[in-house]
């Protein structure tokens, strides 16, 4: 019995929280805010309005044409309150520190190398970062299936929803860092052959961060490759070799990969 009612009064308590929750999403840079939990299909509803206007709306008010355009495939709702991005940030500075130190290190050595920790120092810096949620991202399945459709509780929220990108970003330990153009079916090492490495690369795996929120540990070189495509708007990352002499590099890589999962896309 005694059970029983800390079950009651735990589920209570949650129940209560949800209520009193205080929740804000943003999608396409338009606002709203809720007073208690919401599920992510209602709160879309009032965002797209905002966003596209009343016309051509669907019955539970979304706009069939402008939804038509996006690619739910690489759609993602990230928690972006500070209790969320604080941890990140914290990253983002070791990160940012630890290519600091690398580039007085070898500041009289390669200088292939000082360009690749420039350039990805940029780039890291650019991004804008929030916690990505697991929960895969899709009006239609959040409507008929309740596991893909999560209730927002208190916090604020960013939804990531937007038309099919054609672009391939590539950074990390190359020659220079790009953005080109998606090519179906195309394998890893089309986007980055041996030649756009550089010597303290690793010249055998390069990650790929799917635009799903899917991170792979790609096979490339010639004795381990394996046939790995790449979604469109994915990020192609080249790590550093790592070694004995320079252990540093691995906490380098793990970095970029935790932090590019959780860019804003």
């Amino acid at each position: 019995m005694n059970k029983l009612i800390k079950i009651t009064l735990l589920n209570l308590c949650i129940f209560s929280s949800a209520l009193h929750a205080q929740v804000t999403l943003t999608w396409q840079n338009h606002t709203q805010s809720y007073p208690q939990a919401i599920r992510l299909t209602e709160a879309l509803v009032p965002l797209m309005q905002s966003a596209y206007g009343n016309s051509d709306q669907t019955a539970d008010g979304f706009s069939s044409n402008n939804i038509s355009n996006i690619y739910w495939p690489a759609a993602a709702l990230y928690e972006t309150q500070e209790s969320k991005v604080a941890p990140l940030h914290a990253q983002r500075q070791r990160l940012i520190e630890k290519l600091t130190t690398l580039h007085q290190r070898f500041a009289n050595d390669d200088r292939t190398l000082l360009s690749a920790i420039d350039q990805l120092t940029q780039v890291v810096n650019s991004w804008q970062l929030g916690k990505r949620s697991p929960i895969k991202i899709d009006l239609d399945l959040a409507r008929i299936q309740p596991p893909k459709n999560p209730l927002l509780t208190d916090g604020d929220y960013t939804l990531s929803a937007k038309p099919r990108s054609n672009k391939i970003f590539i950074t990390g330990a190359v020659n220079q860092t790009q953005v080109v153009a998606h090519q179906a079916y195309q394998d890893v090492s089309h986007y980055v052959p041996a030649s756009a490495r550089i010597d303290k690369a690793n010249q055998d795996y390069v990650y790929v961060i799917q635009a799903d929120g899917r991170v792979i540990f790609a096979p490339t070189a010639y004795w381990n490759k394996q046939h790995q495509e790449v979604m469109p708007g994915s990020l192609l990352f080249v790590p550093f070799n790592t070694s004995l002499f320079h252990p540093e590099l691995a906490e380098v890589n793990d970095l970029v990969v935790s932090l590019a999962k959780n860019r804003l896309l």
